[in-house]
């Protein structure tokens, strides 16, 4: 392999991992992470094949967020199933939206979100696919009226970016 091919493979090209373990033991189809704090970007993929409670209260993060929901396979047009999540405005107040479509929705740094529930999963043979594009390096959320940096089991978490 010449050094260019491989310095381009270590530098623009990475396999995705199973995250391991799930932070969601109830979720048992696989999930894949691209997490990298050089890129300041964190890809997470999901297949949802069962109706769960995804988070079941607000937060914000400090950083932009794009979430997807869409059909798997040749049925990435129908969503095939319901999901609720909730937006809210940066003091807090929140609006409840039932998405039955493929759907995206960007969630800029500061807007409150969440709940976010997976009412239906119509056939688990066809998931829901998730998709979290977060510009970040690293996970945090803050609950309503804190500062405190949260990871994603609510833990504390240190300031490391």
């Amino acid at each position: 392999m010449s050094n260019l091919r491989n310095s381009l493979q270590e530098k623009y090209i990475f396999e995705l991992k199973p995250i391991s373990p799930s932070p969601m033991p109830e979720l048992t189809a696989p999930c894949l992470l691209h997490m990298n704090k050089e890129q300041n970007v964190i890809f997470s993929w999901w297949a949802v094949t069962e109706p769960v409670v995804w988070e079941s209260e607000p937060f914000r993060h400090d950083f932009d967020q794009f979430v997807f929901f869409a059909g798997s396979g040749t049925s990435m047009d129908q969503l095939g199933g319901v999901v609720e999540f909730h937006l809210g405005d940066e003091e807090g107040n929140m609006e409840k939206f039932i998405i039955t479509k493929p759907t995206i929705i960007y969630i800029k740094a500061g807007l409150y979100h969440c709940p976010l529930i997976f009412r239906e999963v119509y056939d688990p043979n066809k998931p829901i696919l998730f998709n979290d594009i977060s510009l970040a390096g690293v996970y945090r959320k803050y609950k309503p009226g804190s500062n405190q940096p949260l990871g994603i089991n609510n833990e504390p978490i240190e300031k490391t970016w």
